[in-house]
This record gives C-alpha cells, structure tokens and sequence, in this order.
C-alpha cells in the first residue's frame, strides 16, 4: 500500500473523492480518463491501470459496467475492474514500453490513446545518508528532465507522519531538493527510498473533460540512514 500511496503523490494525483459509480449512471461527455503504464522494476513488472471520473480529476470513481457496452481495452486486452487500483488494471511480467489504451462508452463512441515514450532512472550508488538539518541535492543515475517530465522520491517508513515527499519538474533537471522542511519530520534511522520518474500529457482523444495519459518508471529502492 505504501507503494502505491507514493505512486499517486509523486504524480501529484491526490484523489480526493472514493465514493465509485457505475458510469451508465452518468453523462458520458463528463467523464474524466486518466491512464496509466507503469513499470516497477523492484518486481520486474508492468502495471496498466484505466481510471475514469465523473467530472474531472477529483470526481467520483466510475466503473465501467458489465451490463453495457462501456469496456476499456489496453493493446487489446480487456482491462478488468480491480477496486485496490480504484480502476481497471492489469499487471504483466517484464517491462512494456508502450502500447494502446482503447476506452469505448455506453454510446459507442471510441477514445483512442498511445502511452507516451518512458525513461529509466535509479540512485547513484553513494546515496547512502540523510542529512536532516542540511538541504541536500540528490543526483539521479539518468538523463535530464524533458518536457512533460517529473521525478519523485518519497523517503517512507511504516509510522504515519514520518514520511517526506520530494518533486521536481523542472526542464533540463538532473537532481532533486532534499529541502529541510520537508525532512523535518523524518524519523532517525533506516527508511526505504523510492524514485520514479514520468512521462505525463493531456490525451489525445477524450470527452470535453479532458484526462491524462503517462508512463511511468520505478527505479530500484534504496535504504539509507536519516541523521540529524
């Protein structure tokens, strides 16, 4: 769960509704889509997830029913509805660098996108401390930040409140702020580090809501030790 917590932050995709509807429940021009390829390279697979809202990016969660013809296919294959993803997903071995998401609704009308192209990125292996009184730079083994680009890295441990959350978008970036206030609240000791990086654009085909399409990469977990 804490890796999918930091999944949806690094994004700045911070759901605020988790109330689910059926989507034959509401008008199909409101229906927000957000897809998404992500590959976790701790586990060596592929996660596609298809979500969809009522509204925008804060609405209702919807499921497409199986009582209508409303269906969302990835390269294909039908994307079940799985409740713990708050959307349609698969999950494949390996790692998928591309591929097509395919959303039909209950009027037939066909939406059709392409993942975006992904980049790799992993810790520099002498990323070994944390400095809690000190800002720090974190220098990513990787290429620059493009346009459409942003890096994360969530500093996790399992007590609630001890968590820190570190982003940048900017372009040409190839390291991150480790700013003192978000450290603060770091715990001393040996929390995992995660990093991903992503690719994210508005779809190319959608409802006037509009939506969001990414690919997204997890480089391998680290631990460190946090000291004042």
């Amino acid at each position: 769960m804490k890796k999918v917590f930091f999944a949806i932050l690094a994004l700045g995709m911070i759901f605020t509704s988790c109330k689910k509807e059926c989507e034959s429940d509401v008008g199909q021009n409101k229906i927000y889509t957000d897809y998404e390829l992500f590959y976790n390279q701790n586990e060596d697979k592929t996660h596609v997830v298809a979500r969809f809202r009522f509204g925008g990016p804060t609405g209702s969660l919807l499921e497409l029913s199986d009582t209508t013809d409303a269906s969302v296919t990835f390269n294909g294959e039908t994307l079940p509805y799985n409740i713990w993803y708050g959307g349609h997903h698969k999950e494949y071995m390996g790692q998928l660098e591309g591929g097509t998401f395919v959303y039909t609704n209950t009027n037939g009308v066909m939406y059709t996108n392409e993942v975006p192209t992904g980049k790799e990125i992993a810790f520099q292996p002498e990323f070994d401390t944390i400095t809690k009184g000190v800002a720090e730079n974190l220098v990513w083994s990787g290429t620059a930040l493009s346009s459409n680009e942003q890096v994360g890295v969530f500093v996790g441990s399992w007590t609630w409140g001890e968590d820190a959350l570190f982003v940048t978008t900017d372009y040409g970036a190839t390291e991150v702020e480790l700013g003192i206030a978000q450290k603060k609240d770091l715990a001393l000791g040996n929390p995992t580090v995660y990093m991903d990086r992503s690719t994210v654009v508005d779809v190319a085909q959608g409802t006037p809501e509009g939506g969001k399409i990414r690919c997204k990469y997890r480089g391998t977990n680290t631990s460190v030790v946090v000291v004042e």
